[in-house]
C-alpha cells in the first residue's frame, strides 16, 4: 500500500468521530477534575522523606533523612513540684494554726512507744515522699512547712517549767504556745538575751539605788504581773519581763553563766559573757 492510500484511509476513519463543539458544556467528570484543581508530580529537588508515594522509597539512592523527633515543649513527664517553694496551704497559715494542726494530728506523728513527739519524729514525717493520698500527703506537707520555721520548731520545744531546749514537743508545750499573746515567745534564748541588753537602763534600779548598775532577778517578776496600758515603751518591758519568768534557766544564765557564782544581779558584763 502507498503512503497516500495510507493518509487517506487513517482521515477517513478519523472523519467517522463525533466531533466536539467549542461552545458545548463540558461533562460533569471533566468539571470535577476542573474543581480540583490541577496535579503536579512531586518535584525530585524536595529533599526529606516521601509518605505519599511508595514508588520514591523504591528508588536507588533513597535517602529518607533523619527520623522525626518530638517536639519536647509538647510532649514528656510534667514539671516536678519544687520543694523550695512555699506551701500553697501551709505556707500561709500562722505559727499558731500550723502548731494546733499538729496537736490535731499529735498521734500521727508520735509513735506508739514514744511517750511525746520529738523534733525526729517530725523530721522523719518530713522525709517521706508524697504518695497522692490527700490525708498523709497533708501530714507530710505539715511537717516540711514545720521545718522551715526553726523559730517555731523551738517555742514548741521548750519545757513547760524551765523554758529550756528538751527534743520533747509535749501537747502541754504545743498548748501553752497557741494560747500565748507573747509576740517575742518566738524568739530564742540569744535574741531574748540580746533583747534585755537593749532595755538594759530601763530595768536596771534607779541612780540613787544599791542597784544602779545591775537588773535585780526580781525585777521581771513585778514588770511582769503588771498588765498592757496600751503604751509601747512600758508594754515592751511587761512583756519581755513575762517572757524571762517563762524561762527559768535563761534568767539564770543571764544572772551568771555558772551557778555558783550567781548572786541575784544581772550585769552588763554577765549579759555580754551570756552573748559571746
Amino acid at each position: 500500500m502507498s503512503v497516500s492510500a495510507s493518509n487517506q484511509a487513517f482521515a477517513s476513519s478519523t472523519d467517522n468521530l463525533p466531533q466536539t463543539r467549542a461552545d458545548a458544556p463540558a461533562s460533569p467528570v471533566v468539571k470535577a477534575a476542573g474543581a480540583a484543581g490541577p496535579s503536579f508530580e512531586q518535584s525530585a529537588s524536595q529533599s526529606g522523606p516521601v509518605f505519599d508515594s511508595a514508588a520514591q522509597s523504591s528508588k536507588p539512592g533513597f535517602n529518607p533523612g533523619p527520623p522525626l523527633r518530638p517536639n519536647p515543649t509538647l510532649s514528656g513527664p510534667p514539671p516536678r513540684p519544687n520543694p523550695t517553694l512555699p506551701d500553697p496551704y501551709y505556707g500561709k497559715q500562722s505559727n499558731e494554726l500550723l502548731a494546733q494542726g499538729l496537736l490535731n494530728k499529735y498521734n500521727v506523728f508520735k509513735p506508739w512507744y514514744a511517750p511525746t513527739v520529738t523534733p525526729e519524729h517530725i523530721n522523719n514525717m518530713a522525709g517521706r515522699p508524697l504518695t497522692g493520698y490527700p490525708e498523709r500527703d497533708a501530714n507530710i506537707r505539715l511537717a516540711r512547712e514545720l521545718l522551715k520555721r526553726p523559730g517555731l520548731m523551738q517555742a514548741l520545744d521548750r519545757n513547760d517549767g524551765t523554758g529550756a531546749l528538751d527534743q520533747s514537743l509535749s501537747k502541754e508545750d504545743i498548748s501553752k504556745f497557741i494560747l500565748s499573746s507573747n509576740p517575742l515567745k518566738l524568739q530564742d534564748d540569744r535574741q531574748l538575751a540580746q533583747n534585755v541588753l537593749n532595755h538594759f537602763s530601763a530595768l536596771k534600779g534607779p541612780r540613787w539605788s544599791a542597784d544602779r548598775n545591775a537588773i535585780d532577778v526580781n525585777t521581771f517578776a513585778k514588770y511582769a504581773s503588771r498588765p498592757l496600758y496600751g503604751h509601747g515603751p512600758t508594754d515592751s518591758i511587761t512583756l519581755l519581763s513575762r517572757e524571762i519568768m517563762a524561762r527559768s534557766e535563761l534568767k539564770g544564765s543571764m544572772d551568771n553563766v555558772f551557778g555558783f557564782l550567781r548572786d541575784g544581779k544581772i550585769t552588763r558584763e554577765d549579759l555580754y559573757r551570756l552573748l559571746r
